[in-house]
């Protein structure tokens, strides 16, 4: 029944696994990290739930059943001990480990995990996607205290990645009988205890200010293989500064440990001070397997004259990547020219458009743009080809030189200022015709969460562009129940070349690097953050390092005192992945 005496004959588990941290981490010690918003629930699933607290602080407070290898990916045991799948693929078994306890000292049981599904399913926590994904799965079967059985609807081979890794279970005794609005008004600022290695004392709680996290004392698997050299600070504190600039002024004053630098502009200028050269503080470009998304201008397609190929084209064909990269970037980055940049997904035999007024000009005048007023303007039936394009702060940068290329072929774009979340209401609206964004994306990719045609006649979800092809919808399904990893790779690859000749984004440029500043004081595995994460993973990796320690504050009191310098380029992963170590 899974519990004293149990085999595991039968099962699925995994022993001989790599471990993520440094097995000579040191316990204690305390980090800060900033956050540009306060969170507006503390909520783990429901309305408002996906934010930025949540994406850092989500895994250290509550668990999945199992893990993945840090280095193959492969699953692990985590609350669960075993697994198994069956034949057909679709009814998926976890064994709980006895051992695992909720922060209150309750043990983590087989109901926890019905009913946390039960609440995901629930419409009233105002989450329908959730709702949907959970629903694609029969109810689960408590088959005893320690096992638990689920079945799914369809056969997708993702399904037994979202029941295993991506579902966090929630504890029953809070739970369970609670209508989905009795939920969210009872829990959407109150702390539910997790299995995860940290709680939060909400008497602590600065609202507005900040939010600190603490590690458990007795955390169940404080001895467990999984958590060997990880979640070592005692302390974890997230202060709220919106501001990009007091953020640096606090990161100069110590008052933060940590900053992700994602202009290229700071990067270069900001952080040539004493401190920096005297090796107080570190500068660290991250190379690991991190997805970079997608960035750029997404061209409206439901809308003339961008329904028309011919438009995009001549737009994408004026967009001068390269002069924005030398010109203002530093020659930091590199041309985007994949949904899937920089991953094992994109594909290299892609379209590749440069800087080319003439090929614009060619474009437009087939397209039937060839009159021009006296302003150079081109028109056409009496109309001037005019766009209005808002945008984010700092995009001005080059978008007001792509405004003077756009002049040079007779287009007028019209330039405004507008925030993120104005940017995504026009954007889930479709109320647009050319619009910059930069998505986040999966480290697993799911192209039919943003490119299946059907999503482009509804509004609030990711396929702006108005992308309909049925041979990627054909292909969304192949990928589905395609069980081979590297089957799946080439089916990713024939959905981004269609993407890129669709022409819907006007793709910008990525990095192939994480780059963050740190002060020198703490320790952490060689790869600095985790393969495929990014400065989240710091809070689980990095421990307070003693001797560095010491030595940063005898620095900070003698002036004439430098510590070691490291250097910038961390290429740890990359050099893994160059030796084929990934299976």
């Amino acid at each position: 029944m899974g519990g004293k005496g149990f085999t595991g004959d039968g099962w699925d588990t995994k022993s001989d696994y790599n471990i993520a941290g440094n097995p000579n981490a040191i316990k204690g010690g305390r980090i800060t990290i900033s956050l540009s918003e306060f969170p507006s629930t503390l909520r783990i699933i429901g309305k408002d739930y996906n934010n930025e607290f949540s994406g850092y602080s989500g895994n250290l407070l509550y668990q999945a059943l199992l893990g993945q290898d840090p280095i193959t990916s492969e699953y692990i045991p985590m609350l669960a001990t075993h697994w198994d799948i069956s034949e057909d693929k679709m009814t998926f078994k976890f064994r709980i480990n006895p051992d695992a306890r909720w922060a209150d000292g309750k043990p983590v049981t087989a109901d926890d995990f019905v009913a946390t599904w039960k609440l995901f399913t629930n419409p009233g926590i105002l989450d329908p996607y959730t709702n949907r994904k959970m629903q694609t799965y029969e109810e689960p079967v408590a088959e005893s205290k320690y096992i638990v059985s689920i079945k799914s609807k369809v056969q997708n081979w993702m399904q037994f990645f979202h029941i295993a890794k991506g579902f966090k279970l929630l504890p029953a005794h809070y739970i369970q009988n609670l209508s989905g609005k009795d939920f969210l008004d009872k829990y959407q600022f109150s702390y539910i205890p997790g299995s995860g290695p940290y709680v939060i004392i909400e008497k602590e709680i600065a609202k507005g200010q900040s939010i600190i996290l603490h590690r458990c004392s007795d955390y169940w698997g404080e001895k467990e293989k999984f958590n060997t050299g990880i979640n070592n600070f005692d302390i974890i504190k997230f202060v709220v500064i919106n501001d990009e600039s007091l953020q640096y002024e606090g990161f100069k004053k110590g008052e933060i440990d940590i900053l992700l630098i994602r202009k290229a502009l700071a990067w270069q200028e900001k952080f040539e001070f004493n401190e920096v050269i005297r090796g107080l503080i570190l500068k660290k470009k991250i190379f690991n397997e991190y997805p970079n998304g997608i960035q750029g201008i997404c061209i409206n397609t439901r809308k003339t004259p961008f329904d028309d190929i011919r438009i995009r084209k001549a737009l994408a064909y004026a967009f001068d990547r390269k002069k924005y990269n030398e010109k203002l970037f530093f020659n930091s980055y590199i041309p985007m020219n994949s949904y899937f940049a920089g991953t094992v997904y994109e594909n290299q035999s892609n379209p590749k458009i440069g800087f080319n007024l003439d090929s614009s000009k060619m474009l437009l005048s087939d397209a039937g743009w060839i009159e021009k007023n006296s302003d150079g303007y081109l028109i056409k039936n009496g109309k001037i080809f005019e766009i209005d394009m808002p945008f984010q702060k700092g995009m001005d940068r080059y978008l007001t030189i792509y405004q003077e290329d756009l002049k040079k072929i007779g287009i007028k774009l019209n330039l405004k200022e507008i925030d993120l979340a104005t940017t995504v209401k026009l954007g889930d609206e479709r109320n647009f015709t050319l619009l910059p964004i930069m998505w986040a994306t999966l480290v697993i990719p799911n192209p039919e969460s943003a490119f299946r045609s059907s999503l482009s006649d509804e509004k609030n979800n990711t396929n702006w562009a108005g992308i309909k092809d049925k041979r990627i919808d054909e292909l969304c399904d192949k990928y589905n129940t395609a069980f081979n990893k590297s089957e799946r790779i080439e089916i990713i690859r024939q959905i981004d070349k269609l993407l890129v000749e669709f022409s819907g984004y006007i793709l910008n440029w990525y990095a192939p690097y994480q780059r963050i500043v740190y002060h020198n004081k703490f320790g952490y595995p060689e790869g600095i953050l985790s393969r495929e994460y990014g400065i989240e993973s710091v809070l689980y990796l990095w421990y307070c390092d003693t001797k560095k320690t010491f030595e940063y504050d005898e620095a900070l009191k003698d002036k004439n005192k430098n510590l070691k310098l490291e250097d910038i380029d961390n290429k740890y992963w990359l050099m893994l992945k160059d030796k084929k170590v990934e299976k």
